[in-house]
């Protein structure tokens, strides 16, 4: 519950009238009738306000994309020998993943596992060199099983893009050496690293570059119409955090494009859907919230932040310094305190999206609310209202209610220099203590603006219930 720590309330002092009056015929003077008391002016009533901050940022992955230019360029998919490049920044915790098909079947694709190849070790070293062990080869179960490059609805003989007759068993899955086919019987499939190749290369400043490369020969894939070799289609690639980013095991299609991938190595469908799901879920961390008026207790514009903790919240998400400087009383501040439980969990921590924080606030009018939690992959970025807060109650009075979210901006402490967020060695997820940035040159709190293009209102919603 957002139960205040403090609250100051002045009232201002009652003067009762006595007025005077000379009477007319004997200048004596009038006084007011025994036991009649003065109207007094009755006291606002509290309002009581639910207040909710919820992470509802909608993306999934960090990164994604296509890669379909050859290392020595030209077009379609990868025969005996070719690769293709892919070269991106990545920090710890950080997984690869990709979706490629395999050329000659009806909806094979080739990936890693849902939880991706991870970029860095246990010690936090980027991994290096060839990591083909982590890749599988997979079925989308969306078109029947043939006999690779014989069936006439597989891959080079299909009539068109999406031929086949539906998979009986709709699930992805691994697809094991003796793979089962839909007509009964089994397919002795070639071991996977006999026809891919997957290599790491990390490079300077957190850089990755992946090769993905067909090393099938003429001999590789056996079937009764012959020996050949056998292609891998243009690659759609995501970098990610949260586990399973194009499917998961045992369960349908998502619909996103995967299975015009497997069925026909058309990639763009998944790359554009990733693509919009691609940004910087970041955690919201537990906040400090202030309730106010004519002043602005947390931060200003153009100010050097003022040493009372905003620092330690935007830098680190730590609320400590912050709430204690705000339990000395000062003028304006009327209440303030912190909220660190998102709903339903048992320990304090971040929102991350899908989660709030909820409590309440009691205010009266001219009140404002103010609070400043950190985004969380950034260096010292915070959410925010702007200095002055939200305005509580309407001009006629009434309590303000419903969405506030529009009051709500992106704002830099200016205490650490920026690096790119979720990456960058001293961002919130990837420092190894706190306080490991190096100064920002421009020592003054500011709107993060066209630095960033996504408004606040992408990664929380803010809404006020009056009781």
């Amino acid at each position: 519950m957002l139960t205040p720590v403090l609250r100051f309330t002045a009232f201002a002092a009652l003067t009762a009238l006595a007025g005077a009056a000379a009477c007319a015929d004997n200048d004596e003077p009038i006084t007011p009738d025994a036991g009649v008391t003065p109207d007094a002016p009755t006291p606002p009533t509290p309002t009581t306000f639910a207040v909710r901050i919820e992470n509802v940022a909608p993306w999934t992955v960090l990164k994604s994309g296509f890669a379909s230019t050859k290392v020595v360029p030209s077009g379609g998919p990868l025969g005996p020998g070719e690769a293709y490049d892919i070269t991106f920044t990545a920090g710890r915790n950080q997984a690869f993943s990709f979706a490629a098909m395999f050329g000659e079947s009806n909806d094979w694709f080739f990936g890693p596992g849902p939880t991706g190849i991870p970029l860095y070790d246990a010690m936090g070293n980027p991994i290096s060199g060839d990591v083909t062990a982590q890749v599988g080869l997979w079925n989308a179960g969306t078109e029947i099983d043939q006999e690779p490059a014989v069936g006439d609805a597989t891959g080079p003989r299909q009539s068109a893009p999406d031929a086949g007759a539906p998979d009986p068993d709709p699930t992805v899955r691994a697809i094991p050496i003796a793979a089962p086919l839909s007509a009964g019987g089994t397919f002795t499939r070639p071991a996977t690293e006999q026809m891919i190749r997957v290599t790491v290369t990390p490079g300077a400043n957190r850089q990755f570059t992946v090769r993905v490369q067909n090393v099938s020969t003429a001999t590789t894939l056996v079937t009764s119409a012959g020996s050949r070799d056998v292609h891998i289609s243009p690659v759609v690639w995501a970098l990610h955090a949260a586990a399973e980013p194009m499917f998961k095991p045992g369960t349908a299609d998502r619909g996103q494009g995967l299975e015009l991938v497997a069925e026909s190595g058309r990639g763009q469908n998944l790359a554009t859907v990733l693509g919009v799901l691609s940004g910087a879920a970041t955690p919201a961390s537990p906040l400090v919230w202030a309730v106010h008026r004519g002043t602005t207790p947390l931060y200003g514009l153009g100010e050097a932040d003022r040493a009372l903790g905003l620092e330690r919240v935007a830098e680190n998400g730590d609320t400590g310094p912050l709430s204690t400087s705000m339990m000395t009383p000062r003028t304006g501040l009327v209440a303030s305190g912190v909220l660190n439980t998102p709903v339903g969990a048992a320990m304090p921590g971040a929102a991350r999206p899908g989660a709030a924080f909820e409590g309440e606030i009691t205010a009266l009018p001219g009140d404002r609310l103010s609070f400043v939690t950190m985004f969380g992959m950034s260096n010292d970025w915070f959410f925010a209202p702007d200095p002055d807060g939200i305005e509580l109650f309407n001009a006629d009075g009434s309590p303000m209610a419903g969405d506030v979210t529009h009051m709500i901006g992106i704002y830099d402490a200016g205490t650490e220099l920026d690096e790119e967020l979720a990456i960058g060695a001293s961002t919130g997820p990837q420092q190894p203590m706190p306080d490991f940035g190096a100064p920002d040159p421009i020592r003054q709190v500011r709107a993060v603006g066209s630095r960033y293009p996504a408004p606040a209102s992408t990664h929380l919603r803010v809404t006020l219930t009056p009781r």
